[in-house]
């Protein structure tokens, strides 16, 4: 044998031993990453099923605004009954408490709060995202005596929505009563988009409520055009700045909803009574009943201007405030309903350190 086949040899011999060591030190990894990957779905699959069957402790913890950050000991958004449980259903008042947009900061209940509860301790991070099933886009302008309001209507993958039934009306301050345009209805085009026109009517400020269907998918979708006395309705109760006051004790309940074939956007006035507050800067009131379909509140304040509380969705709900995720992490999805609309509710998590 010649000096070149035992260098050849020998370099084959080297490249075996090098593939060996090499394999050697990716197996367990690979595997230790699938293991991971396993235990991080559980674990995802864990908290989905917490947040949309569960209602927490206390369960009325949502509506209930002496429940503060410090009293929970369970978290769950699943709307609470006593008689039945129904699934998927989310408490809006739960959802609401996500923002700190829309609750005062007392109320606001953060993430790492969430991450504790679940007990994830400081491996974890979370997403939560809520799409609605359609999206709905609203533009409105107040031209003259009328106001001109364009709605378009698209699925989460900017797909036009064509032939959806759009629902509209408006509420309005005029000479310190609080009046209503009457129900308009429409259809989308080929371009997902229709036009809807309130005539007759002047005012600073309107609330716009739209219901738009589609074989029975649904979202209730408000707009408020121009300025207003920002307020809260968080289960019964009116939450409004402490320099103001509702004059004559009395505010009005917007409700959305479909009857049977008919869809219904109306008002019920309701009677308000001073409660003592445990928010400090705010003045509480509340009220005997909620209808079912409420979304929104509606009062004037002593100083003759109208004040507005809708509910509202929040876009997401996160542990970190950037977009990036490290590279173990798992996506998880179920549709919910909130109040009468239809949600795709998302769950991002991942492992902080691996």
């Amino acid at each position: 044998m010649h000096s070149y086949e035992y260098i050849f040899t020998a370099i084959i011999v080297f490249a075996i031993l090098i593939a060996s060591t090499t394999l050697v030190s990716i197996m367990p990894q690979t595997a230790l990453n699938i293991s991971d990957v396993e235990q991080l779905k559980m674990t995802a699959q864990k908290i989905m099923t917490q947040l949309i069957l569960n209602s927490g402790n206390p369960p009325e913890w949502g509506s209930n605004i002496t429940i503060g950050l410090n009293n929970l000991t369970a978290f769950g958004l699943a709307e609470y009954r006593e008689v039945a449980r129904a699934a998927y259903i989310l408490d809006p008042d739960k959802v609401q408490r996500l923002s700190s947009n829309y609750v005062p900061s007392s109320l606001y209940i953060p993430p790492n709060k969430v991450i504790e509860l679940f007990n994830l301790g400081r491996d974890y991070g979370l997403k939560l995202e809520f799409i609605p099933a359609l999206n709905v886009s609203v533009n409105a302008q107040q031209i003259s005596n009328r106001i001109v309001v364009s709605v378009n209507v698209v699925s989460e993958q900017s797909t036009p929505i064509v032939n959806a039934n759009v629902t509209a009306r408006a509420f309005y301050l005029q000479n310190g009563q609080i009046n209503k345009t009457s129900l308009i209805l429409n259809y989308t085009d080929i371009d997902g988009s229709c036009n809807i026109e309130f005539n007759n009517m002047s005012s600073d400020v309107v609330l716009i409520t739209l219901l738009v269907d589609y074989h029975g998918i649904r979202i209730i979708k408000t707009h408020i055009l121009g300025s207003f006395s920002k307020s809260y309705f968080i289960g019964s109760n009116l939450i409004i700045n402490s320099s103001l006051n509702v004059a004559n004790n009395i505010a009005y309940q917007v409700i959305a909803f479909k009857s049977g074939e008919n869809y219904i956007i109306d008002y019920v006035s309701c009677n308000l009574t001073s409660s003592p507050s445990p928010l400090s800067n705010y003045n509480v009131y509340s009220m005997t009943y909620v209808e079912p379909y409420a979304i929104a509140l509606l009062a004037v304040t002593d100083e003759g201007n109208l004040t507005i509380a809708c509910k509202n969705v929040p876009p997401s709900y996160s542990s970190i405030s950037e977009e990036v995720y490290p590279p173990l992490a798992y996506t998880i999805e179920r549709p919910v309903t909130i109040g009468q609309s239809i949600y795709i509710l998302r769950l991002h998590i991942w492992r902080m350190s691996w």
